[in-house]
């Protein structure tokens, strides 16, 4: 039976409609309708009764302006039959029949009228039935009684409102005959279900069948025809009525209850003579568990007491049950009388469960007043006020006050809600306080009603924002919100307007009442208070089902899903009930059983929805479209989108165990598509979250629904892979090297000048846009190609793949197939090859594989969706999980929010594929021999030889250009330098990096930047040969010869030259015509030969000086230069180191004061096993002079000093000022975090630096073995390293003395050596020569010392020497580069050898410059 979930369900009249067949469905459910049409009736239309008139009990004219409410039913069920008695409503009063007449057009009438009264014995409670026959013809005659033909002519509405008001006149009537037997009851119990009955004592379990008794002796007594169904006011024939009422009242289905009619409790408590009952318990429902002893009934105190509390309640309770008569009646002033003095009699006697009952139907009859706006003032008689919000429901209260119409007339409307919510909160209380005061429990059902009847209004107040007439409307007609087709309703049953003239013309506005939807989930939630689980299962599908939708309604949709959760549980039993009566009974595919499952199957696409597995958050991978045979695969974007990656939402266990209950629902409906669709979903998006055992159910599952539902017809050929899309990457790999192909650029000479012109000036600029340097891999037409595939596999069993091969567009492809395993939870990578037929682009657009037991599918792989996930991850600044989006909501709106812009993005755009350009035919080298042994080289340290390389072209195209280039162990990994070393050697190991190449051929260049091509011709079969030279580089361990080669001619119409630059090969000439399309790029193989080098060191430089040379000889004439070459060319072994010596004593220029020269003295060992000759070589970069050569021979183990004279060297400020050089061109500048150099210091190494650069470029040596004929460079960088010393012995000064002596007999014997006669006047003259870039102002001291053989010294000169002058004096300023003379007059008066010593000071610097010699005078 329906529940009671309307908070005006106490007033509405159960008539129950069934069909007299043979009738259609369709013509049976349009005239349902139209009799529902017709479930309020006013009692001033109702027909009066005509024997009693209006002291009939239930007289309709007592209160005219009343209503009278149907509810018209199409089912009917016992489940409730213990409530009948205690609330009234629940009970089914009247069967109305429904006849087709065009369905009995060949058979008479009267036949179908008896069929209807032989059904009648199935509703023992039904005290009024009609039978209409609807649309009778013209031939088909009104003969039979008992029986109302409708016609379809006239005005049928007033025709049905007749019949209807007829029919109520009857219950009416009826309804007194049982309030006559409810007052005569000497006592009323509380209902309780048989359930809670246990076997007990005999005395007390005679009451049932002492109401069996008392009910056949009323029937006996003449009362048969007072509750005997009476279709009209004319009966049957009494034989038919006898043979109906002999009949014992049928066992009710499908749940008993202890009385049936209140005939039944009409008996006495003390009879003792029957025998216990035995009851047909209810198979679905749920069986509470067995009362305590306690609340038993047995012949003990406990019971004798219950019995008089019984006795002593049973007075309010027939108050309760006058006043729920009369509000079915439409009485409503003496129903609110009857319940106020129900109310007060049954809270004196604390009968907690009567009392909430009655607090209800006061609440429903309030509210039909407030409905009606009826004028109640003249009933006076009462004195029981309804209880108060603010006053306690236990509190007592006063009988003996009379209350006026003011006290009794309606409150305002906001304070009539405002009452309704306190009396139900207060008799939810009662209700809760019955197990304290009796022994039999209070009706789950019940509690579980209330709460609902106040969510409903609670929530119909919410959705209609307030509270007025309209929203008071809805409530009385038990709807939420105003129904579209209120309009269209017949004008009789319209809403009656008030009778009161005054309350017409007044407007109502709207009162605004805030609610919390959490007060209105709050009521509802109080239903889990009861146990649920112990009503039957279809109440306790309906109650969730009630619990869903006002949950649903507020916004409380996983609390609303949840109820829908636990009512899709209750049903699984009868679904599987029901499948196995299907297979059971003959199979009628006609029949609209997909029409049912389709509720269920809604209700599991909202659970999912609300728990974020929904159709719009999930991928089923097409499993569903394929179940419903669709076309799948068809385009790309389809393809997509079964594998688009969506953000999850949800707790994932819940939805898992949504997820396992959908599919059981599905597999007992059973529906193959749901079975699949879920099924998929659970694998595809929580297989991560899935034990493994059960992911390999769930995927054999599969499995089997494709077969079932290829049985069954729904699925014609297999379904395409349901799960991830397991292809995660597709890129090509590149050949092996010796045929892999490289792109290189055509260089322009209007994009050079446009390059140079927009260069960026800085080195490295962090705002420029960065260039993509990923290495692109270039396809070769007509030749084999392969492609690095990764495949995962996310699930806990193996994927066997049957075939996989490349899908791909473009230019024409051949691919080969292939089969593999994918382990659980691994990812394998798959080279999946094939040959490109034609030149141009070609699409890789993914896989297409065949998995056991799948159809062939393609796997697209796009790679747009995997740069914006990189893009999104690369934006992050804090980590976040992969796996979910961020929305600005919370709860459900996130899961909406997400929907909604998906939706908004729902075109992706299109499809970005993996693009590979397919290029023309490329030649094939390979190099056939070589003059290598084993592929290594053996060398000497500078050492110079060269290798052999025999080349052949193998290939199909012909070669018309080569270019080589190397790297070895030195320079391809070398170490980063430290940038806190000094700059000096910073450039050392540059210089030793980059400076010093290992390989060279002869289209090396000079500044080793560039690798020079050369143009040739190798046609098809044919050999060459190249020569690649080889140096012996200290440290080298091996090193690759890399050669590059292509054919140029068909992209490039212009000629070559001899040679062309490599990395931008020909240049493309402005005036070409071709050079704009077609010489944008040309593509290049290479060949590499990797030699192994091992460098040994022979010869080691050592022990480097620089010593002053000093003039002791005389000077003759024909001794001014070394000009011969036989005197420059020194000959080892020749010449003693003190001739050499004495040569370059004698070698200087007769314009210059003091010799040019000094010596260089360095030690060679031999560390090799055979002797070697070292020739040196010193090029003064004189032209006048040849460069001094020397050449020796150095044993094993022996260690040779050499000596060389090298022509001192002055450099000019601005070379000395130069910073130190770097190979790196764009090498970045770096603040040294060291302490700073002071500028002297600064000045003095890098005039040291290019001193030693200025001397290692002077002195060259090589080496040269006589047995071997090796020969190689010694270098000598390695051990040179300048001190001051040796620097101020190299350099010449910048301050230079020049000192002469003139006179009669003045000889010059030698450098600064001078002989004169005594008492002869002489002049000496002192020049000073200023090589600086400044001019300077000098203070000149001469001081003449006498020396003597002993060794001793004598200053004071005043008897042996006149010296005209100061011996300090102040020179002229000197100009940078020029000279100054002073002469200073001498006459030596003592014989004996003088001294003169002189030094310059800096006027302004205070620096004093000194001369290595000082001029002596013999005077004889």
């Amino acid at each position: 039976m329906d529940l009671a979930v309307n908070i005006t369900s106490s007033c509405r009249v159960r008539v129950l409609l069934v069909p007299v067949a043979p009738i259609k469905k369709s013509t049976f459910w349009k005239h349902v309708e139209l009799v529902k049409q017709f479930s309020m009736v006013r009692l001033g239309d109702v027909t009066p009764d005509l024997q009693k008139g209006a002291s009939a009990k239930f007289s309709s004219q007592v209160f005219q302006e009343g209503q009278m409410h149907f509810q018209f039913v199409t089912s009917y069920r016992r489940d409730h039959a213990h409530l009948e008695d205690f609330q009234p409503h629940r009970r089914i009063f009247g069967v109305i029949g429904i006849m087709d007449c065009q369905e009995w057009k060949d058979k008479d009438l009267s036949e179908g009228y008896k069929h209807f009264v032989n059904t009648l014995n199935k509703y023992p409670t039904a005290i009024a039935t009609r039978c209409f026959a609807f649309d009778p013809t013209e031939n088909q005659p009104d003969d039979t009684k008992g029986l109302i033909m409708i016609p379809n002519v006239g005005n049928l509405s007033f025709y049905m409102s007749t019949m209807v008001c007829d029919f109520a006149s009857e219950i009416l009537s009826q309804f007194a005959n049982i309030a006559t037997r409810i007052e005569s009851l000497p006592s009323l119990e509380s209902p309780m279900q048989v359930q809670y009955q246990v076997p007990q004592q005999k005395p007390h379990y005679t009451q049932q069948q002492q109401q069996q008794q008392f009910y056949d002796h009323t029937i006996n007594n003449g009362h048969s025809t007072t509750i005997t169904p009476q279709p009209s006011a004319s009966t049957p024939t009494g034989a038919k009525l006898q043979h109906r009422t002999s009949q014992p009242p049928p066992t009710p289905a499908p749940t008993h209850s202890t009385s049936s009619s209140f005939l039944k409790r009409a008996s006495s408590m003390a009879s003792n003579n029957s025998t216990t009952a035995s009851p047909t318990f209810n198979k679905m429902a749920t069986l509470p568990p067995i009362p305590s002893p306690s609340m038993s009934r047995t012949n003990s105190a406990q019971g004798t007491s219950d019995l008089t509390k019984t006795k002593r309640r049973t007075p309010g309770r027939i108050k309760k049950l006058f006043a729920d008569f009369y509000l079915l009646a439409g009485r409503l002033p003496d129903a609110v009388s009857h319940y106020q003095q129900a109310i007060e009699m049954t809270k004196t006697t604390s009968d907690f469960l009567w009392l909430a009952s009655a607090m209800e139907g006061l609440a429903c009859a309030t509210l039909l007043l407030e409905y009606l706006q009826g004028d109640i003032g003249h009933i006076v008689s009462r004195k029981v006020d309804p209880p108060s919000p603010t006053e306690s429901p236990m509190s007592p209260t006063t009988t003996n006050k009379d209350h006026g119409m003011e006290d009794i007339s309606l409150k305002p409307a906001p304070s009539t809600f405002t009452e309704l919510i306190d009396q139900y909160t207060a008799l939810i209380q009662y209700y809760n306080k019955v197990h304290t005061t009796s022994s039999i429990p209070l009706p789950g059902l019940v509690y579980a009603e209330a709460c609902i009847k106040v969510s409903r209004l609670l929530l119909t107040v919410y959705i209609n924002k307030g509270w007025n007439d309209q929203v008071l409307a809805l409530v009385v007609q038990g709807k939420i919100s105003p129904s579209p087709n209120t309009d269209g309703l017949p004008p009789s049953v319209n809403i009656p307007p008030t009778t009161s003239p005054e309350t017409t013309n007044k407007t109502k506005t709207t009162t605004v009442i805030p609610i919390p939807r959490y007060e209105i989930a709050e009521w509802v939630m109080r239903i889990w208070s009861t146990q649920l689980d112990q009503l039957p299962l279809l109440d306790q599908i309906n109650f969730m089902t009630q619990m869903s939708t006002i949950l649903s309604c507020i916004g409380y949709h996983r609390k609303a899903a949840w109820s829908m959760h636990e009512s899709i549980h209750c049903m699984l039993p009868l679904l599987i009930q029901s499948r196995a009566t299907l297979s059971n009974a003959p199979r009628d595919p006609g029949k609209g059983s997909e029409k049912n499952n389709d509720g269920i199957l809604q209700v599991l696409k909202r659970i999912c929805e609300v728990y974020g597995i929904g159709e719009r958050n999930v991928l089923d991978g097409g499993a569903l479209n394929a179940m419903q045979n669709q076309d799948q695969g068809t385009s790309a974007h389809q393809a997509r989108s079964l594998y688009k990656q969506n953000a999850r939402v949800g707790w994932a266990t819940l939805q898992i165990d949504i997820l396992r209950q959908c599919i059981a629902i599905s597999e007992a409906l059973p529906d193959y598509g749901s079975m699949l669709y879920y099924t998929t979903v659970l694998l595809k998006n929580l297989y991560q979250y899935i034990p493994k055992d059960e992911q390999i159910r769930l995927a054999s599952s599969i499995q089997r629904i494709v077969a079932m539902g290829k049985r069954s017809g729904h699925v014609e050929s297999n379904v395409n892979y349901w799960g991830v899309n397991i292809v995660t990457a597709i890129e090509a790999v590149q050949a092996i090297p010796r045929k892999a192909v490289y792109e290189h650029p055509v260089i322009n000479k209007s994009a050079v000048a446009t390059t140079k012109a927009t260069g960026d000036p800085f080195i490295y600029n962090p705002f420029a846009q960065k260039k993509n340097e990923e290495n692109r891999v270039n396809l070769v037409k007509n030749e084999l190609c392969e492609f690095k595939v990764t495949l995962t596999n996310p699930f806990g069993f193996d994927l066997e793949l049957q075939n996989a091969t490349l899908s791909t567009s473009g230019v024409p492809f051949n691919p080969v197939p292939m089969s593999a395993s994918i382990p659980a939870y691994g990812t394998i990578s798959l080279r999946l090859t094939g040959t490109p037929e034609e030149s141009g682009t070609l699409l890789i657009r993914g896989c297409i594989i065949r998995i056991v037991g799948f159809a062939e599918q393609e796997f697209i792989h796009d790679l747009s969706a995997k740069k914006k996930m990189e893009q999104n991850k690369n934006n992050k600044q804090e980590p976040t999980y992969e796996d979910f989006a961020k929305f600005k909501y919370t709860g459900l709106q996130a899961i909406q929010n997400a929907s909604k812009k998906q939706e908004t993005n729902e075109d992706p755009g299109p499809i970005e594929y993996y693009k590979v350009q397919v290029i023309d035919d490329q030649p094939l080298l390979k190099i056939t021999s070589t003059s290598l042994l084993h592929g290594a080289v053996m060398l000497y340290e500078g050492e110079m030889t060269h290798i052999k390389m025999e080349i052949e072209n193998i290939g199909n195209i012909p070669v018309d250009f080569i270019t080589l280039s190397f790297t070895d162990s030195t320079s391809s990994n070398p170490l980063p330098i430290n940038t806190e070393l000094p700059m000096e050697q910073q450039y050392e190991i540059e210089l030793f990096i980059k400076d010093m190449p290992v390989f060279s051929w002869e289209g090396s260049s000079k500044d080793r930047t560039q690798s020079i091509g050369k143009k040739i011709y190798l046609d098809c079969g044919e050999k060459t040969e190249i020569i690649v030279n080889v140096y012996g580089k200290r440290g080298c361990s091996g090193g690759t010869i890399q050669m590059d080669y292509g054919y140029l001619d068909r992209l490039i119409d212009a000629s070559f030259d001899s040679t062309v630059s490599s990395p931008s090969p020909p240049e493309s000439s402005p005036s070409s015509p071709s050079s704009s399309s077609l010489t944008t790029s040309f593509f290049t193989r290479q060949l590499y030969l990797p030699v192994l080098v091992t460098v040994y060191q022979n010869l080691e430089p050592l022990n480097w000086d620089i010593l002053y040379l000093r003039h002791s000889g005389a000077i003759g004439a024909n001794n001014d230069s070394l000009t011969n070459n036989d005197e420059r060319q020194l000959v080892d072994g020749q010449q003693p180191v003190e001739d050499l010596i004495l040569l370059t004593q004698q070698a200087f220029d007769q314009h210059q004061d003091k010799n040019e020269y000094c010596l260089v003295t360095l030690d060679i060992r031999n560390t090799w096993t055979v002797p070697f000759d070292v020739s040196f070589k010193v090029d003064d970069l004189d032209k006048t002079n040849s460069p001094v050569e020397t050449v020796l021979s150095i044993q094993p183990g022996w260690t040779r000093r050499l000596v060389l004279p090298v022509k001192r060297m002055f450099l000019s400020a601005e070379t000395c000022r130069q910073p130190i050089p770097s190979f790196e061109p764009n090498k970045q500048f770096v603040v040294s975090q060291g302490p700073k150099m002071a500028p002297e210091q600064e000045r003095a190494r890098l005039l040291m630096f290019w001193y030693r650069e200025k001397l290692l470029e002077r002195i060259q040596a090589t080496w040269q073995c006589q047995s071997t004929g090796r020969h190689g460079i010694l270098n000598l960088r390695p051990s040179l390293r300048l001190s001051t010393q040796q620097l101020a012995i190299l350099k010449k000064e910048d301050i230079e003395f020049l000192v002469d002596l003139e006179g009669p007999n003045v000889h010059k014997t030698a450098h600064r050596q001078f002989q004169c006669d005594c008492n002869d006047f002489i002049t000496m003259q002192v020049s000073i020569r200023n090589r600086q870039v400044r001019p300077v102002k000098l203070i000149l001291r001469v001081q003449p010392v006498q020396s003597y053989n002993s060794g001793a010294k004598e200053y004071d000169l005043s008897g042996k020497l006149l010296m005209q002058g100061l011996h300090q004096i102040v020179l002229p300023e000197i100009p940078a580069n020029g000279m100054v003379t002073h002469v200073i007059p001498l006459c030596f008066l003592s014989r004996g050898r003088f001294e003169f010593l002189y030094h310059v000071e800096d006027v302004h610097t205070r620096e004093m410059y000194y001369d290595h010699d000082w001029a002596i005078v013999d005077c004889q």
